[in-house]
């Protein structure tokens, strides 16, 4: 370590005129600057005005002996380096003296070599205690920047992750004629449902997605029957229902949506095992499947489509309560039936100023 960063000055409390003035003699000599004072109180008010990297103290003292002495500097400042001197007779007092945070102790008659070497090495070590503080103060700034920066750099990830969902959703709805903006309708409900229901965030996101994509399978299903404006030959709901197996496997390529692939698949499954792909019944069905096929219908029922004209909210949620058990989750239902239906107003009446992308 150079010796140009560490600061020579060193505060020298000691009773023993002899002593005291030897001392100030040879760390004088050896470039230091030095502050004397004859007993620990003084000793302490010098201290705390001055705050000298290195303080040199006597164990046995008048009106503050040294170990009290000690107990109040490193109180005050942590890294103080203290050297303490003793007699032959007080050598547990001195290994005490450690305990408290004293750099070392030399025993008296001082050895003027050895106290200078002590005192090199104590001053040493402050300035790397120092620096390692510095250091850490340093790299918690960094960290707490690069943590900043990383949470900027989520977020608009995030956001640019949004739109991709509900670009794709919107992509799916311009094939099925009158579905427009149907995904985000039913995403909005969804989610409120499921908050109300107590889902977890981290149910929430995966949630979220599949909402979006729940249709993605439709992708796969000919035109001549996705936009067909009559009904479906037995032979055509066949292939229709094949979108949500479509759709599994189209995600079961992409990992980062892999989490949305419950919704996907089971999104048209019913609780009382009628449903399909797979025709899981009761809680087999994943939570957030049945949440939405609560909100789906809710959104069917009060929109205008090809094939049916809207009723009221209120009739809605008449014809979901009386599904309960049998198409829908009978708990989601009575989470759905508490609910203000301001709630649901307030997101179709948002919903008339989307724009379809």
């Amino acid at each position: 370590m150079s010796p140009s960063a560490i600061q020579k000055h060193i505060l020298i409390v000691e009773d023993d005129r002899q002593v005291q003035a030897a001392l100030y003699e040879v760390f004088v000599s050896n470039g230091y600057s030095c502050q004397v004072t004859s007993n620990g109180l003084e000793g302490l008010r010098v201290f705390e005005a001055s705050h000298p990297p290195l303080t040199i103290t006597d164990i046995k003292m008048p009106v503050m002996d040294g170990l009290q002495f000690l107990k109040h500097v490193k109180a005050n400042e942590s890294d103080a380096a203290v050297i303490v001197l003793t007699g032959v007779g007080d050598v547990k007092t001195a290994v005490e003296s450690l305990k408290y945070g004293a750099y070392d102790f030399i025993m008296k008659p001082v050895n003027m070599d050895q106290i200078l070497l002590a005192a090199e090495r104590a001053l040493e070590r402050r300035q790397l205690l120092i620096e390692r503080r510095e250091y850490e103060v340093l790299l918690e700034r960094r960290v707490a920047e690069a943590t900043r920066d990383l949470a900027r750099t989520l977020e608009e990830l995030e956001a640019t992750y949004q739109a991709t969902l509900e670009a794709l959703g919107s992509a799916i709805e311009t094939r099925d004629v009158g579905t427009e903006l149907h995904s985000r309708r039913v995403h909005e409900y969804t989610l409120s449902i499921a908050r109300a229901h107590g889902m977890t965030a981290s149910e929430l996101r995966p949630l979220a997605k599949g909402v979006l994509l729940h249709d993605i399978g439709k992708i796969g299903i000919p035109d001549a029957i996705l936009l067909k404006p009559g009904p479906l030959t037995a032979a055509e709901w066949r292939t229709m229902r094949t979108h949500p197996d479509l759709g599994r496997r189209i995600l079961e390529r992409i990992p980062f949506l892999h989490d949305a692939i419950p919704i996907v698949y089971h999104h048209h499954e019913r609780w009382d095992g009628t449903g399909y792909p797979l025709g899981l019944k009761g809680e087999e069905i994943p939570l957030g499947a049945r949440v939405f096929a609560v909100a789906d219908a809710f959104d069917a029922l009060t929109y205008d489509r090809p094939y049916s004209r809207a009723i009221s909210f209120e009739e809605t949620r008449e014809r979901i309560r009386d599904a309960a058990s049998t198409h829908f989750d009978p708990g989601v239902v009575k989470t759905f039936l508490a609910m203000p239906l301001k709630i649901f107003e307030e997101i179709r009446d948002r919903s008339r100023s989307w724009s379809v992308r």
